[in-house]
């Protein structure tokens, strides 16, 4: 008996459909089993710091077959206790949720509300990276499943320029920033630093932009030369608690201060500072990826990479404000910065 025409089509197809699922079923384990890394950051991609970070994890990862994904707390822009809380609720189910082998976590606050709470946990290994709190602080220098970068003010870098740039009877500093932990764990390391020749007169966390504005406008009435670390937790007063936005916090001081200026960081530039001789954001991110693979790849402990600390800065300047206070760069930190793109007309 002849099969209807159909059911010959029929099955015609049923190999190919069974060869169809038998693929899909073989890709979908292979994609099971690929290391899965979480990149867990404390801010989000508004911030110039983060995308940076985000470049030097790709350079490395890229390469590999991982499965990655990012989360963003943004705990910059929403500095209160109640979001915060929130914000790390989230991060951490995601992580349960998830179970990822790696945790690659930036930056202070992914530590403090998130990472820490998977110290020695068999399942995972945490990296972290843009870390300014010493690592007692989140319990790290003890844990078996933890490594990581350190990061770190280049600040003999910044007073070598200080040296360069101001003459010997005009080398008063004063140090601003807001009142954020991460502002905590940067004036712990200045206060042990040695600044001579250089006086730093004054050195200060400020809470609300009015206070920032007072001593930005009396800077001078001191100082020489204004330093500036963080900007981005000012309250907008002592009665309004809203977080003022960091580009209107430096679009005012720039307009206003009767100093010249400098920064620690790339994005201090960006948002319209003079000169920042800043951590390298490219290196914070490729040696928390290069730790990574070394655990995926090389089952490498985490005792064995250790807690390295940050070696690489990257020069910025912005030419207008330069000239502005008639402030003669040294060849250079001009040269570093042009070569990087760092050099701002």
């Amino acid at each position: 008996m002849k099969l209807p025409i159909a059911q010959k089509i029929v099955d015609s197809k049923i190999p190919i459909i069974l060869f169809l699922i038998c693929a899909l079923v073989f890709f979908t384990y292979v994609s099971l089993q690929k290391p899965r890394v979480l990149v867990l950051h404390s801010y989000s991609t508004s911030f110039a710091w983060v995308r940076d970070i985000n470049i030097g994890i790709q350079r490395v990862l890229a390469k590999q077959p991982y499965k990655v994904q990012y989360h963003y707390m943004d705990t910059k822009r929403n500095p209160g206790a109640e979001y915060k809380a929130k914000a790390a609720e989230i991060a951490r189910q995601q992580i349960i949720d998830w179970e990822p082998n790696v945790i690659i976590a930036i930056d202070d606050n992914a530590q403090s509300f998130v990472a820490q709470e998977f110290i020695n946990n068999p399942k995972m290994r945490i990296v972290f990276t843009g870390v300014n709190a010493e690592p007692e602080a989140y319990g790290y220098d003890t844990a078996d499943n933890v490594s990581g970068l350190l990061e770190r003010i280049p600040f003999d870098s910044i007073k070598e320029a200080f040296v360069q740039i101001l003459p010997s009877d005009r080398r008063r500093i004063v140090h601003y920033s807001d009142s954020s932990p991460t502002s905590d764990a940067v004036h712990l390391e200045m206060d042990t630093f040695d600044w001579k020749p250089i006086e730093l007169i004054e050195h200060i966390k400020l809470d609300t932009f009015d206070e920032w504005k007072q001593a930005i406008l009396t800077a001078d009435r001191k100082a020489d030369f204004l330093f500036i670390t963080h900007y981005h937790t000012l309250k907008r007063s002592a009665e309004d608690q809203r977080v003022v936005a960091p580009q209107e916090v430096m679009e005012w001081t720039m307009a206003n201060s009767p100093l010249p200026d400098i920064g620690c960081w790339g994005f201090y530039v960006d948002d319209g500072g003079m000169l920042a001789l800043g951590v390298s954001p490219y290196e914070e991110g490729d040696v928390a990826a290069q730790m990574t693979v070394d655990i995926l790849e090389r089952d490498r402990p985490s005792r064995e990479l250790g807690i390295k600390t940050s070696r690489l800065y990257v020069a910025y300047a912005r030419e207008s404000r330069l000239q502005r206070y008639g402030i003669k760069l040294p060849k250079v930190y001009e040269s570093f910065a042009r070569a990087t793109n760092n050099y701002f007309e």
